[in-house]
């Protein structure tokens, strides 16, 4: 089978770039709604050439080798060791959709995500996507329903491979995906089962401690992890938030003093942890060990202090201060869950016959 890029100059003074596929018999062709300038005034629009030559090259590298594999009956070795990202890549140089956009986006957190350039089809189990959508969720720069909206595209993309022979089944389709619905709460961690956590065994006592700690301040992951101790001061912590770039006073019970242990050097990290991937697996065995079947991770944390905030009397002032919050109206959200907490607390009530 041979794939020829080939060019069609347009009315417009454009060239569209198109692939010529035939297999001695038969000829297609597919238009790849890519654009070349025909006669570049300047430098940037011979750069846009260049660029988009290289783009409509790789597509037709990957086309010729699909088809050949189709042709032999037999999956082409790419398949079989295909790096994702770059088959990712390569669905985003031929996807022609508003929301190309979204997906771009979807690929830069997914390399974020696995910390290379590098991702095996094989090591995209159901799991790895699970942990891929609670690390979103936890992630200090995507709010709202933006982890929802990730995720669908990425499922979008996995179904696509499926279709290209990736995957033989695809990887997320019983992982959940819902919309976030501030009126529904999170797993929220009640004070026992805090304690149930607290004498649970964990494998990683760094994990441990550093995830009561943020039950106890309401501190995202991202601050977790990059606090020194030269952010401890008197039974306080002061903080610039990785999220927000505001600063924010945290005043510490006994529980969080304790759980910092030794103060070291300023420069010190407070926590050693592993990476985010690392940290969820340890959550996950852990909160099986203290016999929780609800979700465990840093942003349930943050939920929990907030909760258990209002729960035991904090005004929502008060509350909005130590979340780090720049409104109150981010704030509401928990006084909203405390009431549907005791709503259901109501609801169960056993019913009196009459």
């Amino acid at each position: 089978m041979a794939v020829k890029l080939r060019k069609k100059a347009l009315a417009n003074g454009k060239i569209s770039l198109y692939l010529d596929l035939y297999n001695g018999e038969e000829r297609k062709y597919e238009f790849l709604k890519l654009y070349l300038y025909k006669r570049p005034k300047d430098e940037l629009e011979k750069q846009h050439n260049k660029e988009v030559t290289q783009t409509a090259e790789n597509i037709r590298a990957k086309r010729e080798l699909q088809l050949g594999a189709e042709q032999n009956g037999v999956a082409p070795a790419l398949k079989q060791k295909v790096n994702f990202l770059d088959y990712m890549q390569s669905y985003i140089d031929r996807y022609t959709k508003k929301d190309v956009r979204m997906i771009r986006y979807t690929l830069r957190y997914l390399q974020e995500f696995t910390g290379s350039d590098y991702l095996s089809s094989k090591s995209i189990t159901e799991n790895f996507c699970r942990d891929f959508r609670v690390w979103m969720d936890d992630h200090p720069n995507l709010t709202g329903e933006t982890p929802y909206d990730f995720f669908a595209k990425f499922k979008k993309v996995l179904k696509q491979a499926v279709r290209d022979g990736v995957f033989t089944t695809h990887p997320a389709q019983d992982v959940p995906n819902k919309k976030p619905d501030i009126t529904v709460a999170k797993d929220i961690l009640s004070v026992e089962e805090l304690q149930a956590l607290a004498k649970a065994d964990c494998s990683n006592d760094q994990v441990k401690r550093a995830f009561l700690v943020a039950c106890n301040t309401g501190l995202r992951f991202s601050d977790v992890k990059s606090l020194q101790w030269k952010h401890y001061q008197e039974g306080r912590l002061k903080i610039i938030q990785n999220k927000t770039q505001k600063p924010v006073i945290i005043n510490l019970n006994t529980n969080a003093q304790r759980l910092l242990g030794e103060p070291g050097k300023p420069s010190d990290f407070i926590f050693t942890l592993p990476s985010h991937t690392g940290v969820l697996k340890s959550l996950r065995v852990w909160k099986d060990r203290a016999g929780l079947s609800k979700t465990v991770t840093f942003h349930v944390a943050r939920h929990s202090f907030a909760t258990n905030l209002i729960i035991f009397g904090a005004d929502i002032s008060s509350a909005s201060s130590l979340l780090g919050h720049t409104s109150f109206e981010h704030t509401q959200k928990y006084v909203r869950i405390v009431e549907s907490l005791k709503q259901d607390a109501v609801n169960r009530l056993p019913e009196i016959e009459l």
